[in-house]
């Protein structure tokens, strides 16, 4: 489908395009020696008129992509709510640091004002222990939860300890979404686990109904826990750095988050020989994000005519999604890249099926009488060889997909083995080949005399050699109280053998340590609580110090950023908003009267909210990733409150603009 894409570059590396074959396009380097210290990013632009599935085929496979619009998603779900949504927040010791526990606060209040009313929510607070806000799995998005989740959030502290995240995630495991539904969880977090492949493999097995957002804070948070989460579920990830502005990052992964969604999809082969496809069961399918299936065909003279074809369709009305014809095999697919790729996704999904765990396996179940016991261990030894035979049955499916289209695996490995003719080794020269170090990781390159600093996004931290990072997580530990190194201690202290001299600067890092006091050890017995259970003389301190702020004179932000982030929490849980006159003339330079008197059948809180987005899409377009999820919202409940006619709201929205 070439016709469909109208142009090619690349932000990363000068490149040039040949047009000359007729079923591909080549890409190249444009100039000699090229430093491959970045990722290699092409960018393709495609046509506005293209279909949503596009097939590529080669002897053997078939390989089809299906980018779903809005409308597609629309009709799927017969507009029903498809997506719940979870926050797992670090409430570990060290998210005090580097002020991250504020940003977390910064990130959860605009994930709360941006969720679609009526939607499905829960927060869960991890670290030596978990926390939820609601018992059940979810509750529904409405004014009282919502209250209750904004009251959390702004009291939320970093005192749970150290970081466990294994199980509050295997709580969420345990509950699938309901039927319909797709799950979206948001993660942020700033350090590392022991259990990363533990972790990594439980949310594998969540992929076909969960999306992980994934966000690392600060300078030196686990990029293989925060990349993998993310890549493990076809999430996203982002890496917030110290005293950066959270809620830009955000605003860009939630905008993607609050797409909607289809779940419960299956393809139909249409080819007329059998195939196996790859993935087994589909992922649900968001707006505008593409989903790739493969077919792998035994039959490689097989022959395709203009019946043969892949359809995608919902698995329970047989709504069709989308068609693809496949009607010619092309000239330069001939590598089997596309047969490579199919086993590729076929041998991910074999490694993380779901299996039963371990402790299970181990659980004793029926009388606990040791005569009775006896005669339940055959049946208990003979599920256990079973489980046995079943997981050596998938390991060598996946040994044969490895062996058979050359793809590594876990357990097959490449031998390369080297031929001399020569067998004197007299003349061996030693060559040390430098390491090429990624453009985003010049300051492994740093000497380890390097300062300290606490604020500032291009901060150094210390000075790193080799193998700086974890050295430097090391002595980050030792400055933090209850964090993962130092876990047992509740006070905070230097570390004896760092060696590092303090700027006049940051010598009173050391008197800007909070108070240990409030900060003890916690067991370590994971509980389900509510927002109820918070400790009620933090509770009441907080409560005294936000009716301090309420009796204090609202000042009007100053700059454009956060003039919206005012707006963003100024919007009730329906998406409307209460402005007075003085914040619409602050807004627009005209008073509220001056508007009422142009739209005078127009209801008060209709009108100002109309007035918002109006001003959020004009005056701070370049904001949209910031404020999208309100706005969205806000545009929903004013098309029901008016006549749920699109046309309305689109009339008053540009009689507003012509007052500006």
């Amino acid at each position: 489908r070439l016709g469909q894409i109208t142009r090619g570059s690349s932000s990363s590396h000068p490149i040039e395009i040949n047009l000359a074959q007729e079923d591909s396009y080549i890409v190249t380097f444009a100039q000699q020696n090229t430093h491959l210290d970045r990722d290699i990013l092409i960018n393709i632009d495609l046509s506005d008129k293209r279909s949503s599935t596009i097939a590529a085929v080669e002897h053997g496979a078939v390989m089809v992509a299906f980018i779903p619009t809005e409308e597609d998603c629309r009709q799927a779900a017969k507009n029903d709510l498809t997506n719940e949504f979870i926050f797992v927040v670090d409430c570990s010791g060290s998210m005090q640091d580097e002020n991250k526990i504020v940003l977390a606060r910064q990130a959860m209040l605009l994930f709360l004002k941006s969720l679609p009313v009526n939607c499905h929510f829960n927060i869960v607070r991890f670290g030596s222990q978990y926390k939820t806000l609601f018992n059940e799995i979810t509750a529904v998005y409405n004014e009282t939860n919502a209250q209750q989740a904004e009251q959390l959030i702004k009291q939320m502290q970093a005192d749970l300890g150290g970081t466990e995240l294994l199980r509050p995630l295997k709580w969420i495991e345990e509950h699938s979404p309901g039927q319909g539904r797709a799950r979206q969880i948001f993660l942020l977090t700033d350090g590392e686990i022991s259990n990363v492949t533990e972790v990594l493999d439980l949310c594998r097995s969540m992929a076909t109904s969960t999306r992980i957002f994934s966000f690392g804070l600060g300078q030196s948070p686990s990029r293989s826990l925060v990349k993998g989460l993310a890549r493990a579920t076809n999430g996203r990830f982002v890496f917030i750095p110290p005293n950066a502005n959270v809620d830009v990052y955000v605003g860009e992964q939630l905008q993607k988050a609050l797409q909607p969604c289809i779940t419960n999809v299956r393809v139909k082969w249409n080819l007329g020989v059998p195939v196996q496809s790859a993935p087994i069961q589909s992922p649900p399918v968001y707006v505008n994000d593409r989903l790739i299936v493969y077919a792998l065909i035994n039959d490689k003279i097989a022959s395709f005519d203009h019946n043969s074809s892949v359809e995608l369709e919902t698995e329970f009305d047989h709504c069709s999604l989308g068609v693809a014809k496949v009607d010619h095999i092309p000239s330069v697919s001939n590598n089997e890249t596309l047969a490579r790729l199919a086993a590729k996704a076929l041998i991910l999904e074999l490694q993380h099926v779901k299996r039963p765990s371990s402790n299970t396996k181990r659980m004793k179940t029926g009388s606990t009488q040791s005569q009775f016991q006896e005669l339940q261990e055959p049946t208990a030894k003979n599920k256990e060889k079973m489980e046995t035979s079943s997981e050596e049955t998938t390991k060598q499916r996946i040994i044969a997909l490895s062996l058979k289209y050359n793809i590594l695996s876990p357990h097959t490995a490449f031998v390369g083995i080297e031929k001399r003719t020569n067998a004197s080794n007299i003349d061996m020269v030693l060559r040390e080949v430098p390491i090429q170090i990624s453009a985003g990781d010049q300051h492994l390159q740093m000497s380890v005399q390097g300062s300290f600093s606490t604020g500032g996004r291009g901060g150094r931290g210390f000075g790193l050699g080799v193998g700086g990072a974890l050295r430097h997580r090391k002595v980050m530990a030792s400055y933090s109280y209850n964090t993962r190194a130092t876990r047992s201690k509740a006070t905070p202290s230097l570390a004896p053998n760092a060696n590092l001299e303090l700027q006049e600067d940051e010598a009173s890092f050391d008197a800007r340590m909070p108070s240990s006091t409030a900060y003890k050890p916690i067991s370590s017995m994971a509980e389900d609580i509510s927002m109820h259970d918070e400790d009620d003389t933090f509770s009441d301190s907080m409560s005294k110090k936000e009716k301090k702020k309420s009796s204090e004179k609202e000042t009007w932000p100053s700059n454009d950023q956060d003039i919206v982030r005012y707006l963003i929490n100024k919007q009730k849980f329906d998406g409307l908003w209460s402005l007075d006159s003085q914040d619409v003339k602050n807004l627009t330079g005209k008073t509220l009267v001056d508007f009422q008197t142009q739209n005078s059948q127009v209801d008060h809180h209709v009108l100002v909210s109309a007035i918002i987005i109006a001003v959020l899409e004009t005056r701070f377009a370049a904001l949209t990733t910031m404020w999208y999820g309100v706005v969205q919202k806000a545009r929903k409940r004013l098309i029901d409150l008016l006549g749920t006619d699109s046309k309305n709201l689109d009339q008053l929205l540009e009689n507003i603009r012509k007052q500006f």
